[in-house]
């Protein structure tokens, strides 16, 4: 069987189990058929690893030559988003083939990269190989919904006394044209990734009648501070090392003067701040906190007025300015406006791994040599992975799927007709083989 067979039928497989995000007390039974699904497809990883299940989130121990080295860690997830078959050109959970791609949910977000890891270690376990340390994989059943499954899988290796060379999860993948302009793919490899709050943002005031309404009711009070919030973008613009270095990695992939002013930050980075959020969102988001509103709440009937309106703000919090100073700049225009604030969920930035450690270098040459067309470049995650939770673990948490996509194949994760190119699969494959077996 060719390995595009290969990757057609066992993802299908994958494909075919709609393994919807859980909690740990929810019910659990399409996960444990997934498992056994696995089984299945990867009879070798089955026989020869250890495999341990932790409320359903899967890890793996794969026995390497050297014990006193320090093992590395592949990561990804089982669970996806849910999906009905409406707007989808085919059934959302039938892993049908069209034109050289397969499509489902979770073909790329996040059974894809579950496959190539998979597969990867089935190969070379047929082939005899030995990995030159210990290598364990981890396979969440929560990630979409920023559950507990990976942090207790971190937890329980933690109380284990395990530390990693290297961790290495979803994230960035390699993307044809991955900022519009760009002449080539390039690899995008995350080292962090930002912040995340939601802020609830009540007026408080008094009800009534709407056909007599005072001025300043409560609910305009919050639509002015959402509006000036809007047209200010108040947060602090900064280029940090790393994306500074992405800017200059992917410099020579424009056309002059993009190619200048992002190629010498050390003359243009003014310019290049000041003029990047104007360019397009994704630029502002790469420099600052973002706030969106996202809910809203007035009355229960159109004809009266609110007396405690709320909206809900969604943040993503920056490196240089966290989550803690993120909302006291909301606090600080919210003062005038009589507004209150209530923090529901929080989580920081994720510490920043640095870009020119031993193993950052070893997994950008091995991609440069798997993929000599592209470029590569660090990258900002914008939004969360399970990788943040090892952080504890480690001190090179990378988020980089070894997958070729388009962007709009990018753009198709959690929408409808998500898929993903299958001989893209079978060259992750070769990816991961190839990281395993130059790894000394």
């Amino acid at each position: 069987m060719t390995e595009l067979k290969i990757a057609e039928e066992k993802l299908g497989a994958m494909v075919r189990i709609p393994t919807v995000s859980k909690h740990e007390h929810e019910d659990l039974s399409q996960f444990y058929r997934f498992h056994q699904e696995l089984e299945r497809l990867f009879p070798l990883i089955h026989e020869k690893l250890e495999k341990t299940v932790l409320n359903g989130t899967l890890l793996y121990r794969w026995e390497g030559a050297d014990q006193k080295k320090l093992p590395i860690l592949f990561m990804g997830h089982q669970d996806v988003v849910p999906a009905s078959d409406e707007g989808w050109s085919v059934p959302a959970y039938s892993g049908a083939v069209k034109d050289g791609c397969l499509y489902g949910r979770g073909t790329l977000d996040c059974k894809g990269t579950m496959y190539v890891q998979l597969q990867a270690v089935e190969e070379l376990l047929g082939e005899g190989f030995v990995p030159p340390c210990d290598v364990y994989l981890e396979y969440s059943i929560n990630e979409e919904t920023g559950g507990d499954g990976a942090a207790a899988a971190m937890r329980h290796l933690r109380d284990r006394g395990i530390r990693f060379a290297f961790v290495l999860d979803e994230g960035g993948a390699v993307i044809d044209e991955a900022v519009p302009g760009m002449d080539k793919p390039y690899a995008v490899v995350g080292v962090t990734e930002k912040g995340y709050m939601d802020v609830k943002i009540t007026a408080r005031g008094k009800g009534g009648h709407s056909s007599t309404p005072p001025r300043n009711t409560p609910a305009a009070r919050l639509f002015a501070f959402a509006n000036e919030i809007e047209r200010k973008r108040p947060f602090k613009k900064v280029l940090i090392p790393e994306v500074q270095e992405m800017l200059r990695q992917m410099a020579p992939a424009f056309s002059f003067p993009l190619r200048f002013l992002l190629g010498n930050l050390w003359l243009t980075k003014l310019l290049v701040v000041a003029a990047m959020p104007m360019v397009s969102p994704f630029g502002e988001a790469l420099m600052a906190t973002t706030c969106c509103f996202t809910q809203m709440k007035g009355s229960d009937a159109a004809n009266v007025i609110p007396k405690e309106p709320y909206l809900i703000a969604n943040l993503r919090c920056s490196v240089h300015q966290n989550c803690e100073e993120s909302l006291n700049v909301l606090k600080k225009y919210g003062k005038k406006y009589d507004l209150e604030f209530e923090v529901l969920l929080r989580r920081d930035a994720s510490p920043v791994s640095d870009i020119h450690s031993a193993a950052y270098c070893f997994v950008e040459k091995t991609i440069r040599a798997h993929f000599p067309d592209a470029g590569v470049a660090p990258y900002l995650i914008m939004g969360g992975t399970d990788c943040r939770h090892f952080h504890a673990l480690t001190d090179t948490a990378l988020r980089f799927a070894p997958i070729r996509m388009t962007n709009a194949q990018n753009s198709s994760c959690h929408a409808v007709d998500e898929n993903v190119t299958i001989a893209a699969l079978a060259e992750g494959v070769r990816f991961f083989k190839r990281l395993l077996k130059d790894y000394a």
